[in-house]
């Protein structure tokens, strides 16, 4: 007969096997619920029961096969440094009236390096740092198809990305607007977050103008970028015109970006029957940009639209200029941060493209740079007289290189979240017909931020129209 410790042994023994077991399957539900929900575009399997006749339920499973069927994860997709060609300034010695002169305001790409030497964020944003002190934290990874937000908790993100994402397609990332709020669902367990004071703005990138509109009116303009190798952003240009700039602390990103004016047709073709993640895109659509089929010209197709190619490397912050259209993918686990703004430079053509798409928006920013004219007309007295200038001046066309793309994630949901129209996709499974509304993206930066046409996407806004949607549904049934 065993005796009492043995026995109490054998108890402790189980318990442990059953608590891991319970552990691995929480994981895989939750894992499987976010890609179902995020990326509703691949489709799940989908089982259905009968018991005793009467009752019946369904068994959703994702399908394994559809996240990782182009075996993506096989392909090399590292450049090498000697392909980018975009120059590279030192932000410790070079002034910022250098960078206006020669970067902003003739909107040139440019790499600046040593901008996040004196940052928290710098040496402490890793794997270990994000488990330890935001593992019970929520981050956004997507939106389902009702645009409402997806979050996954960071200790089950960063199991996946050590996990499935080796093998997916795709995989979800991180593209998070909101990271600074604290999303725990029990606030006296762990860190608070302070993510916030572990990077800086730039001097270069200060003069944001749109903060004189408010923390409320404006729309997203920064984001936690946190996801591993080919998670990215799909062909986009950012919102109403803005710049961007994304500091990288952790990893690789490679960038592709081509200037404002390319035509949409050949950079974001239709890419059925792959989606418009990032990989895909470097995988069907980048090969056409390297072909050189003009006996009298020795340039690449590339070379002749003024494409430029970037290496990413940590500690590297890279300048996005307004209105050029760029895809974006990690090469392996990558940590960044990144923000749009409005400065004094790129003002008037932000202002032209607010102007229509956001009115509201754009009166406040014209109103509130009048106001400080008169206060300070040696900073802001030609601005001013510029914005008033354009008031008559039309519209500004949508831009040719406006896409359809969806982002990821992941984030994806959108690459960003821009669309130009709504589109059905009818999804059959062995249990019937799944008809579901998907967004078909376009360029504007990622999930948060506004349509190409202005709709401004942050979940205020959202919930706004879906409660004027339901009114409208119940006065049309009444």
């Amino acid at each position: 007969m065993p005796s009492k410790n043995n026995q109490e042994v054998e108890r402790s023994r189980k318990k442990r096997s059953k608590s891991r077991e319970t552990q691995g399957s929480r994981y895989e539900r939750k894992i499987r619920r976010v890609k179902t929900k995020a990326r509703s575009d691949i489709k799940p399997i989908i089982y259905t029961f009968t018991i005793a006749e009467q009752s019946t339920f369904q068994l959703i499973e994702i399908d394994l096969f559809a996240w990782n069927k182009w075996k993506f994860h096989s392909q090399d997709y590292w450049i090498s440094p000697y392909v980018d060609t975009v120059p590279r300034i030192n932000g410790r010695s070079t002034p910022k009236s250098e960078f206006i002169e020669k970067y902003e305001a003739p909107n040139r790409p440019v790499v600046i390096t040593r901008l996040t030497d004196e940052w928290r964020g710098h040496s402490a944003w890793n794997e270990k740092h994000f488990l330890e002190y935001y593992g019970s934290h929520m981050f956004k990874i997507g939106e389902d198809d009702e645009d409402n937000n997806v979050y996954l908790k960071m200790k089950h993100f960063l199991r996946y990305s050590e996990t499935d994402a080796q093998h997916d397609d795709s995989p979800l990332y991180i593209f998070d607007s909101g990271f600074y709020k604290d999303r725990r669902k029990k606030k006296r367990q762990g860190q608070p977050n302070t993510l916030l004071g572990d990077y800086q703005v730039p001097d270069y990138f200060s003069d944001d103008l749109f903060r004189l509109t408010g923390e409320r009116r404006r729309p997203p303009y920064r984001w936690l970028v946190i996801g591993g190798a080919r998670s990215g952003t799909g062909i986009h240009t950012d919102p109403l015109g803005t710049s961007a700039w994304n500091a990288l602390l952790k990893g690789h990103k490679r960038w592709c970006l081509f200037p404002p004016g390319t035509p949409k047709n050949l950079v974001d073709p239709p890419m059925k029957p792959y989606d418009h993640e990032a990989v895909s895109w470097f995988s069907t659509v980048f090969p056409k940009f390297q072909v050189r089929d003009d006996p009298y010209d020795n340039r690449t197709l590339g070379e002749k639209l003024g494409m430029v190619q970037v290496l990413q490397r940590p500690g590297e912050t890279i300048f996005v200029p307004g209105g050029w259209i760029h895809v974006v993918m990690n090469l392996d686990m990558t940590f960044a941060i990144t923000q749009n703004f409005c400065s004094p430079t790129n003002a008037e053509y932000v202002y032209l493209n607010t102007r229509h798409s956001r009115p509201k928006l754009g009166a406040k920013l014209y109103r509130k740079i009048q106001e400080l004219a008169v206060k300070n007309p040696k900073m802001y007295g030609e601005l001013a007289k510029s914005l008033d200038s354009l008031q008559y001046v039309p519209r500004i066309p949508p831009s040719s290189s406006d896409s359809s793309s969806s982002s990821s994630s992941s984030s994806s949901s959108t690459s960003s979240n821009s669309d130009n129209g709504n589109s059905d996709d009818n999804r059959s499974s062995n249990t019937g017909k799944i008809s579901r509304k998907r967004k078909f993206q376009v360029s504007s930066t990622e999930s948060e931020t506004d349509l190409s046409d202005g709709t401004c996407m942050c979940q205020k806004c959202k919930q706004n129209r879906k409660r004027v949607e339901r009114q409208r549904l119940m006065e049309k049934k009444s």
